[in-house]
């Protein structure tokens, strides 16, 4: 079968699996709940969605020259800056540099996931773990994200607390707050993060968390990576800006992406 057949038949078994349909129509009833909560409390944030998109327009032209100021200003910092054409280029530059026989943890990038960066590190002999809730989740369930923002949108809690069950080896209830406790425990000592946002000029980094699984990667570990993707179809202010402070992009989408205040 072609490509496109491959992808229909996915599209269509997923259209009609009633477990897809019970997760997706709790999760879109809360989003829609909380976005227009929060864009109540931050009206002018539906503003900034405009500066958000000249910082990315204004960025998008000077790609390469940026992705070298940046290097240069990590450099200055003490850091090490890479450039990869391709995603085996990156694959093979972070594989360089990590080795084998670790243990990883790393936030959630869309940019790794696009690359699968995961799956080269594992086959490579290192022992990965996602921190992002919804990442562990598809991790373990060995599936593949539906959502850029929500990577398990489409698995219900009841599959979740089986999933957990059976890795804690105890019968896990469906409420959401035992499920994030359960996975929490279970990621507090593995504790690589994927970058949001950076400034060229001062190498900048910001990073955007509902949990504290960033801030864990980021000061548990002796050492730290940050996978960025300079031109990411429709990431959030995945890529590099040119001067300006990102500060605009990262409360747009904390507000906006998740309805998160």
């Amino acid at each position: 079968m072609s490509v496109f057949t491959d992808y229909k038949k996915e599209i269509m078994d997923a259209a009609h699996n009633e477990r897809i349909r019970i997760a997706l129509s709790r999760a879109i009833k809360s989003y829609r709940a909380n976005t227009n909560t929060a864009l109540k409390k931050f009206p002018h944030t539906i503003k900034m969605a405009e500066e958000v998109r000249e910082i990315k327009e204004k960025a998008i032209g000077e790609m390469e020259k940026l992705a070298q100021k940046a290097c240069q200003a990590i450099e200055e910092n003490k850091g090490k800056g890479y450039i990869a054409k391709t995603a085996d280029d990156a694959l093979n530059i972070i594989g360089g540099l990590v080795g084998t026989g670790k243990l990883i943890v790393k936030g959630k990038s869309m940019t790794g996931e696009e690359i699968e960066l995961r799956e080269h590190l594992e086959e490579h002999g290192n022992e990965v773990y996602e921190t992002d809730l919804g990442e562990f989740i598809i991790q373990k369930l060995g599936s593949r994200p539906m959502h850029i923002l929500s990577p398990a949108i489409h698995v219900p809690r009841e599959d979740v607390a089986q999933l957990f069950s059976k890795i804690t080896g105890k019968e896990l209830s469906t409420d959401i707050e035992t499920l994030v406790a359960t996975a929490r425990k279970l990621l507090r000592e593995k504790y690589f993060a994927g970058g949001r946002t950076v400034e060229a000029r001062n190498e900048t980094k910001l990073l955007s968390e509902s949990y504290s699984s960033i801030s864990m990667s980021l000061c548990r570990p002796k050492s730290s990576g940050a996978a960025t993707g300079l031109l990411v179809p429709y990431g959030s202010c995945q890529r590099l800006c040119h001067g300006v402070s990102p500060v605009p992009c990262f409360e747009y989408i904390v507000t906006k992406r998740s309805g998160e205040s």
